[in-house]
């Protein structure tokens, strides 16, 4: 029973609005939080992971090589985020 006399959303129409980030201002402020802490974690990774191996090497270029191999990290996990949020499993 339904105490305010409104249709509960068939499942079609549930899907349809859940699919993306409709009208909700909070979770596209989620969605673009997520994706710049993301991009910050993966180039500070790169760049970390990258200045270890110059410091271990004696090196002065891994910083580089490493912060363009967390910049890729992050590009292809910042798709699968997106996919997420907007609801897009299709194939």
């Amino acid at each position: 029973m339904n105490p305010s006399n409104e249709k509960p959303p068939s499942e079609k129409d549930r899907n349809t609005r859940e699919s993306g980030l409709g009208d909700n201002p909070w979770r596209a402020m989620g969605l673009v939080g997520t994706v710049g802490a993301d991009l910050a974690v993966c180039l500070g990774a790169g760049v970390w992971l990258g200045t270890k191996a110059d410091a271990a090497y004696g090196t002065n270029y891994w910083y580089m090589v490493g912060m363009l191999a967390g910049l890729a990290v992050g590009v292809v996990t910042i798709y699968f985020l997106i996919r997420v949020f907007t609801g897009g499993n299709r194939k």
